[in-house]
């Protein structure tokens, strides 16, 4: 998961602090903090339920503490096109995403820092 997506963008990050990892055949919990190779932060909040459910945060800033990019699926942006999946922007506006998981998140930062 994490550690395949930093695989395909070597170089990216300067630090992964895993602060929680479980995993069972059919369920995991991931909480991580990457430190990325602009000093850039990279929260990871990430489920996979035994009923196949899903939830994420991926929170994105600068080590200021100024908002990058935040991406989850929490369900209270039900008139997104793409609810519950959806992205905060730098400036607070909320819009619709094709982010589901932490490959797709780690794509993005990676081209963004290219």
């Amino acid at each position: 998961m994490l550690h395949r997506a930093l695989l395909r963008f070597q170089g990216l990050a300067r630090s992964v602090e895993v602060r929680r990892f479980e995993h069972t055949a059919t369920t995991y919990a991931l909480v991580a903090i990457v430190t990325l190779k602009d000093a850039s932060i990279l929260y990871i909040r990430d489920y996979l339920f035994a009923d196949g459910s899903h939830k994420y945060a991926y929170h994105w800033q600068r080590q200021t503490g100024e908002r990058i990019g935040r991406w989850d699926n929490e369900a209270h942006w039900p008139s997104i096109r793409t609810f519950p999946h959806h992205f905060h922007g730098a400036t607070c506006e909320v819009e619709a995403s094709t982010v589901r998981c932490i490959d797709d998140v780690i794509g993005i930062i990676a081209s963004a820092l290219e």
